[in-house]
This record gives structure tokens, sequence and C-alpha cells, in this order.
């Protein structure tokens, strides 16, 4: 039996700066708040909350608070708010995000612009405010109708493409290539830019090949991390959704195991040994919490 990892897991970088600068912040000024959560984990919650980083709504912004942008970004219109309220704030947003952002407020100035992404994400959210006007924003279904028909868009002449940067590379290929094919007698110039983070573009593809080889994939993360879900999402096709599982610690990786056993009717020592579990993470889930979820299933299966 063998518990095998996808590659390097833990933060990415733009999580781990975000945490780093909203405590060093704190620390400094004694309370931030964040709008929103600093990145989609509830340790990462708690642990900023314990150093002094509580995330609030940002309805709830009373005057002269600090303030912190979460690693999502936010649009033109938060800026706006903060100064109103004579806030001072630091500004945690990941540099792959902003950069996102610079594409859509000075790279497709006149362009009719499309974000592939999930419209109630706060990433993407933020983006859309960045834009003078979006044409359009959503993943591949919602290129369609229920009936399957693919929906008037009414693009121009000249139309610009990103993604949300926590997105599966391949599905960014596929609405791309579903958009060209249904679009391209209108379109004269197309521009597309690859907005995906390259560190969420390498742990899904390590993912995607490690689910291949294994019997049971457990990945570390919330369910309120669209990260966290796309790569289960690319582990099932190989595995089966029954033995694809998010959990948050390692208690629930016992669980999954446990659930998963008990589907096999005739589960034996020797099929135990034969056994292979794979362990991913979202990219903001921390490290320790992976390891100790590598050693609670190690501990498990030796024990058997």
């Amino acid at each position: 039996m063998t518990v095998r990892t996808a590659g390097t897991l833990g933060y990415c970088f733009g999580v781990r700066e975000a945490i780093e600068r909203a405590i060093k912040y704190a620390e400094q000024h004694g309370k931030v708040y964040s709008l929103g959560t600093l990145a989609h984990n509830e340790d990462v919650v708690e642990y900023l909350r314990e150093h002094g980083v509580e995330p609030i709504k940002e309805e709830n912004i009373v005057r002269g608070m600090h303030l912190a942008i979460t690693a999502h970004g936010a649009p033109p219109e938060t800026y706006r708010k903060i100064s109103d309220a004579d806030c001072v704030f630091v500004d945690c947003t990941c540099s792959i995000v902003r950069k996102a952002q610079k594409v859509v407020s000075q790279e497709l100035i006149g362009f009719d612009i499309l974000i592939f992404g999930d419209p109630d994400h706060q990433e993407v959210m933020g983006l859309k405010g960045w834009t003078s006007g979006t044409k359009f924003v959503g993943t591949f279904n919602n290129l369609f109708t229920v009936q399957q028909d693919l929906k008037k868009l009414n693009l121009g002449k000249k139309v610009g493409v990103l993604s949300q940067t926590t997105k599966v590379p391949s599905e960014f290929s596929y609405f791309l290539a579903s958009l060209i094919h249904h679009n391209i007698g209108r379109i004269e110039q197309l521009r597309v830019f690859n907005t995906v983070c390259p560190i969420v573009a390498s742990r899904v593809a390590e993912t995607e090949k490690l689910s291949k080889e294994v019997n049971i994939m457990l990945v570390v993360g919330s369910q309120e991390s669209a990260n966290t879900k796309n790569l289960a999402s690319v582990a099932r096709p190989n595995i089966g959704s029954d033995g694809v599982f998010i959990i948050q610690n390692e208690e629930q990786a016992g669980e999954a195991l446990t659930k998963w056993c008990a589907t096999i009717a005739d589960m034996t020592k020797e099929h135990l040994k034969k056994l292979n579990v794979g362990i991913t993470a979202g990219t903001s889930t921390p490290m320790e919490v992976v390891e100790r979820v590598v050693k609670k299933v190690e501990e498990l299966l030796n024990g058997q």
C-alpha cells in the first residue's frame, strides 16, 4: 500500500504573501478587517483571526477602520468606498489577479470582453468591475441555453478573452474553441490572455496524473474553494465519483477511507496491501494540514 502526493503542495505564492502582509499590518495597527475571507480556507481564516485579521462584509465598513483587500482582489468601487469612509488599507491582491485586472482595464479598451469564470466568485466580480463593460461572464455551460442552443452574445469585431486565475486550463481551452467556432465569422480581431495561475495549472496537471495511478484521491481543502473543487473535478473521470473526497482535516481523511472501504463488499487485508491513496490540496491549504492528513492515512493503512 502506498500514500502519494500530487507534486509540491501547500500555499501558492499569492496566498502566502497575502497572509504575511495582512498579519504584518495587523501587528503594526492592532486590528485589521479583511473584506471577505483573505483566502478560501477555514484553517487559514482561524489562523488569521488569532493574529488580528478579522473578515467582514463590505457593507459593514466603519469610518476609520484598518482594512485589507483579499488575495482575490476587489473592483474600483470598493477602493472608492474605502476612501470615502476615511479608512486605511493594505492591498493583499494576488499579483496574478492584479495582472488580470490590468489586462481588462488597459489592454482591452474598445474590445468586447468575455471572462471565463464563476460569475459569483469574489475574484471574478472584482475583475468585472475593472472593465468598461463585459459581454459575457461564465463557464462553458453558460454559453448555451437550457435547450442547448448557443446564446446570442452580440459580439462586435474586436473581442478579448481571459480567465479566472483558478480555473482548469483545459476547460478554458474548450471554452475558447467553442467560442471561436461559433463566432469566427464576425470576429476580425481576437485577443486571448492566459491569466490562469501557473501554480494552479501545475497543481491540476499533477493531480490529474496521480489520479490515474491511485484507487482513491483525497483533496485537502475547503468546500468553498474554487481551486479545491476543480482539483476534485479533474480526478473524478479517472477514479470515479465514489473515490474522490474533499476533506478539511485528518479526521475527515479517516472518515473518507472508512466510507470508501465500505463500498468494497469483499475488502480484505490483501486488498488493503494493494491500495494506493493519492493526496492533493488546494492552493489555500496550509502544508501542515496536508502533512497531518498524510500521517493519519499512513497510520490507518499500516494499522489496516
